[in-house]
């Protein structure tokens, strides 16, 4: 006896296909109907394609890759065989590493520094992924606070539980940023 799932269609909403596709076509502002017809489908078929109750046949899937300037690798993985390896060593999405790439190229004004030197600066700096770590742990607090129930908030009326770890919050990145300034010869002010 195997141990199979069976996902229903509206499980496949959210799948990476189906996702992908919604975003091509809404970032390039085509239509349903303009979509099917470059890819000699019916409309219906293709928002059945859009919600992941239907896959394309492979010569669909290059037409629609063709179409939108990707690979077949980033509608079906969400991840262009360019960017596979770097996906697989560093867990990068294909937009992170996109973004990535693009502010490599950024230009900068005479003497200061690119994007891609502040990204890799934070990237080479320990205290980061102990900010990162901790800015996860903080909201989570916020989280928990938001979801108390008016039991665990009756048992101190008076304190704003949501209010405090939210000020919490603000105060641990307004450090991290002043921090940061300081690092790169920004001096702040104290008030």
């Amino acid at each position: 006896m195997t141990n199979q799932v069976k996902k229903n269609s509206n499980d496949r909403y959210n799948d990476t296909f189906p996702t992908i596709l919604r975003e091509l076509m809404e970032k390039t502002g085509i239509t349903q109907k303009d979509l099917a017809e470059v890819i000699d489908v019916r409309p219906q078929t293709l928002s059945l394609y859009r919600n992941g109750q239907s896959q394309p046949l492979p010569d669909k899937l290059v037409l629609i890759a063709r179409h939108f300037g990707v690979s077949v690798d980033y509608l079906l993985t969400g991840i262009s065989s360019d960017n596979m390896d770097v996906s697989k060593e560093l867990g990068l999405s294909e937009t992170s590493i996109e973004m990535l790439k693009r502010s490599n190229s950024t230009e900068n004004f005479d003497g200061m520094p690119t994007v891609s030197d502040y990204i890799n600066n934070l990237l080479s700096d320990g205290e980061f992924y102990q900010f990162i770590e901790d800015l996860i742990f903080k909201v989570n607090g916020v989280q928990c606070a938001t979801n108390m129930t008016p039991e665990v908030k009756q048992k101190l009326p008076q304190f704003n539980y949501e209010g405090y770890y939210i000020w919490e919050l603000q105060m641990f990145i307004q450090e991290f940023i002043k921090n940061q300034l300081v690092k790169n010869g920004l001096e702040i002010e104290k008030e």
